[in-house]
């Protein structure tokens, strides 16, 4: 009954003692109920106290009928609508139906009759509200699943012709020392890496943009996870003569959303990448390794991912770079942390997420 009390139901009746009667018996009830009788102040009254329910009744006298008015209330409202008709010809229960009615009462009708339709039509609703809800948040789910397939796209088709270019400024502005000409040709290289780094913060900003559902949806294989990235980098390990390697002697399930793990260990993996081609002196001996391991904090199953490479342990470097918002939603997301690992001969991450 206290479920019902909450209902409140418009009645829009133009005959006075019919109207008195049925908003009496929706009280007698335990509904919330009041009377209009026409369509101006039907409209007025759903603007100011939104009711759960309308009762129209179809012949309504004055410039508008009944179904005049729900179209309209239709326009501006989600709201369901009954109608009251005693009788109306073909033509005009034709248009009652295009309004997509929740029910019809005949006049005269009973209390018992009244209380089943109006429970009915509330209840119908109700269901139906929760399903534009979940359809709403399906279609607002694929268009972030398609946003997100398209920026990796995008930032994949970008990234590499991108990083040829800072590579070769990064040349021309080393050779131009060598020149009579060096100081304007190595501003001129340096101009082309400056909008080189805008172009890449730009499509950064794009993958950012596509990660900002981070709902997480299954239980996973870290392992698996991370061979559908390395294709990504594939190409440009053997180019760039990079090796590596994923250690472990198990498997790790975790609640992830896949796609934002792979955003996650796609920016790792190309700060190491980034780190170990800033420094020629490695040669041959640039390698990443990734390894698992399973621990126990405070009574609570964590994976621990370790992420490093060759490049030397630099104690006070700059990892700004990974305080992006992007990495920060997803670590929240997935209940995780990050920090940076502290062996003293190669530089390395350790990342926190829960496992089973």
């Amino acid at each position: 009954m206290e479920k019902t009390k909450s209902k409140h139901i418009l009645v829009v009746e133009d005959e006075t003692i019919i109207a008195i009667n049925i908003v009496s018996t929706l009280r007698q009830f335990g509904f919330q109920s009041e009377f209009v009788s026409d369509g101006e102040a039907a409209l007025d009254s759903i603007k100011v106290k939104m009711p759960d329910l309308v009762l129209m009744d179809i012949m309504l006298h004055g410039e508008k009928d009944g179904i005049q008015v729900v179209q309209e209330i239709q326009e501006k409202y989600d709201l369901p609508v009954i109608y009251l008709t005693a009788y109306s010809d073909d033509k005009t229960l034709e248009r009652a139906k295009t309004t997509e009615p929740y029910g019809y009462l005949i006049k005269p009708f009973n209390s018992r009759d009244l209380f089943i339709s109006v429970e009915i039509a509330i209840y119908k609703a109700g269901i139906q509200r929760e399903l534009k809800r979940m359809q709403n948040k399906l279609k607002k789910k694929k268009k972030w699943e398609t946003l997100g397939l398209i920026s990796a796209g995008i930032s994949h088709e970008i990234n590499n012709p991108l990083t040829s270019i800072l590579n070769q400024a990064e040349l021309i502005a080393e050779e131009a020392k060598k020149s009579e000409l060096g100081t304007k040709i190595s501003l001129l290289a340096t101009e082309i890496m400056t909008q080189a780094e805008r172009i890449a913060k730009i499509v950064k900003h794009l993958s950012s943009y596509a990660q900002e559902d981070t709902s997480l949806t299954a239980y996973l294989d870290i392992k698996d996870i991370l061979h559908e990235t390395k294709s990504f980098f594939h190409q440009l390990f053997l180019k760039e003569k990079i090796s590596w390697e994923v250690i472990t002697k198990t498997s790790f399930l975790i609640p992830c959303n896949p796609q934002k793990i792979k955003h996650l260990f796609l920016s790792f993996l190309q700060e190491s990448r980034s780190r170990l081609n800033r420094m020629p002196s490695l040669g041959n001996k640039k390698e990443i390794s990734i390894s698992f391991n399973g621990i126990v904090v405070n009574e609570k199953k964590l994976l621990e991912i370790k992420i490093s490479d060759s490049s030397p342990y630099i104690a006070d470097s700059d990892d700004s770079y990974l305080e992006n918002e992007t990495i920060h939603k997803i670590l929240e997301a997935h209940h995780g942390n990050w920090k940076k690992g502290m062996d003293s001969s190669r530089n390395e991450w350790l990342i926190y997420l829960p496992t089973q």
